[in-house]
């Protein structure tokens, strides 16, 4: 763990989060006390309060589900809590992040024509224009929806939605406002 974890080279911007079903697992233990030593935040969601991996963070998040149905099998409730609270610390982080717009994930990749129709939905949804207007505005941005959605909600190009949007740290309420 410590060698991997010294290969992705946290520093004190990061946030590493430990994930243990026991909370005994030598090797999170080990990139995460890595972790720690380099400057970065650490937590973890382990499913046994007072492991060692609990005290080896600054934030452990320990969730008790009790024995599993099939002694083991920890994919069953072990995995399924810890799923539920990864589930939670992303989308608070996307939230913060700004990739979220009301109640809607706009930072999405538009790679097929699934995905597409997503995206115009998100800006037909979110800013209420029309489908046309969304697709004409997903074309000239490349298919990414926050930069039509600068273009569309502050009537700037492309380039300009682009500048504002880095400027912005990605926030797309922030590159709006700018």
């Amino acid at each position: 763990g410590e060698s991997d974890m010294a290969r992705r080279n946290p520093t004190q911007r990061d946030l590493v989060v430990g994930i243990a079903a026991s909370g005994r697992t030598p090797y999170t233990i080990a990139a995460c006390e890595y972790a720690r030593r380099a400057g970065a935040k650490t937590a973890c969601v382990v499913c046994n309060r007072g492991s060692a991996l609990a005290g080896a963070v600054e934030v452990p998040i320990e969730v008790e589900v009790g024995p599993e149905v099939v002694s083991g099998s920890t994919r069953m409730k072990a995995g399924t809590a810890q799923k539920l609270v990864l589930n939670m610390i992303t989308t608070g982080a996307f939230t913060r992040l700004g990739y979220v717009y009301d109640n809607l994930m706009v930072n999405v990749k538009l790679s097929n024509e699934k995905l597409v129709e997503r995206g115009i939905g998100i800006l037909t949804q979110a800013l209420g224009v029309s489908r046309d207007a969304a697709l004409a505005a997903l074309r000239d941005a490349e298919h990414h929806v926050p930069t039509a959605m600068v273009m569309l909600r502050a009537g700037v190009n492309a380039s300009e939605a682009k500048r504002r949007l880095h400027h912005a740290n990605g926030n797309v309420r922030q590159a709006m406002a700018l």
